[in-house]
């Protein structure tokens, strides 16, 4: 089946979102199977911060060696130029000179889990929401770190609780829409994934979903 056209994801979006109501208060193969679980497929890869300059990062973080704000955006960099050992490696690093800095575990999750470290991302995660439960991007990391754990229902909590805090977050919703499908709640899926494709017509993550539960 190939993939809907503009026009035809324009009226499933109207048609699912006059038929069904909105879930959230506030607004195939084995390779699928685990991106499905993981939610790192597609664009997931590129991650929520950006990619900083890992020249700039480096040189910030070997002038101040004991920041560990420092430290955190090289491991980030580091990640995001996919060199998952050194990143790990530096985010150890900020969190040993400041344990309460909640981003550095929460990358330290994502980039865990990259690597396919599964129970300690979950670990890691869930002590980034436990140090500050009002970012959304915690809970977006700590539902994929479920999700890969075999938890479902626990992601799908997650999910919902980063959209409460942030109703716009596209990746959220897509990865709602995502353990919503592997719980076998497609109408909901349907739903989540349509309001995720409102948000950014491009995610082909979104439409390859949504083409799979249309069929």
């Amino acid at each position: 089946m190939k993939l809907m056209c503009a026009a035809v994801r324009a009226g499933l979006i109207l048609s699912l979102a006059a038929s069904i109501a909105p879930i959230l208060c506030s607004p195939a193969g084995a390779k699928d199977k685990k991106e499905k679980q993981e939610g790192r497929a597609g664009s997931w890869k590129n991650g929520a911060q950006g990619s900083p300059s890992l020249d700039a990062c480096k040189k910030r973080a070997e002038e101040h060696p004991q920041d560990a704000e420092a430290q955190n955006d090289l491991g980030w960099a580091l990640r995001q130029n996919g060199d998952l050992k050194a990143a790990e490696v530096k985010l150890r690093e900020s969190i040993k000179l400041n344990p309460s800095l909640g981003y550095a575990h929460s990358n330290l999750s994502v980039v865990l889990l990259d690597g396919g470290q599964k129970p300690e991302a979950l670990t890691e995660a869930q002590k980034a929401v436990a140090l500050d439960g009002k970012q959304a991007i915690y809970h977006s990391v700590l539902g994929n770190a479920l999700s890969a754990n075999g938890d479902t229902k626990g992601a799908i909590n997650e999910y919902k609780s980063a959209l409460l805090i942030r109703p716009d977050y596209e990746n959220a919703l897509y990865n709602l829409g995502r353990v919503l499908d592997l719980d076998g709640q497609q109408t909901e899926a349907k739903v989540v994934l349509s309001q995720a494709l409102a948000l950014d017509p491009g995610d082909d993550r979104v439409v390859k979903l949504l083409d799979q539960l249309m069929k």
